[in-house]
């Protein structure tokens, strides 16, 4: 003969499968988490990785790299030379002054060897940083830059 279940035990059996049901809930979103977590920082790591190989790359081709400034006795006409064994891409030319600076981005590949004169208005300094191209991004070299007094 069977018993039936008062609600006393009915409401017993219940309350111990609520709580295996937390137990999975909880055990679900902690291995979520940790997935989301691990992605993160797995794409972190590579993005880091990959400025860190574009920056020593752009190091390493710098040190290719080698200019001449020279201008007329006005200061109105700049003559850049390529002096590396690199293909110069472009060209940041900040003109000074007073206590005024002006910027000009001069495009044009400039080979090696080859010299390009550039118009410019009677600045008191100007500073000429050459940048060039690697994997599609232009790279200036901050070391190579020359400073100019006019």
């Amino acid at each position: 003969m069977r018993r039936r279940k008062t609600k006393r035990q009915i409401m017993k059996s219940k309350k111990g499968v609520s709580e295996i049901i937390a137990w999975i809930l909880l055990l679900g979103f902690s291995v979520s988490l940790a997935v989301i977590i691990y992605n993160w920082s797995r794409t972190q790591t590579e993005d880091l990785t990959q400025s860190t190989v574009s920056f020593v790359e752009g190091k390493l081709e710098c040190q290719e790299v080698s200019i001449n400034v020279a201008t007329n006795p006005e200061c109105t006409q700049l003559t850049i030379t390529n002096r590396g064994k690199l293909n110069i891409d472009q060209f940041a030319i900040r003109t000074f002054t007073g206590d005024q600076a002006n910027s000009l981005i001069e495009e044009g590949v400039l080979t090696p060897k080859k010299s390009k004169i550039v118009n410019i208005q009677n600045p008191d300094k100007i500073e000429v940083i050459p940048i060039v191209e690697i994997n599609n991004k232009m790279i200036g070299c901050n070391e190579k830059k020359i400073f100019y007094e006019c």
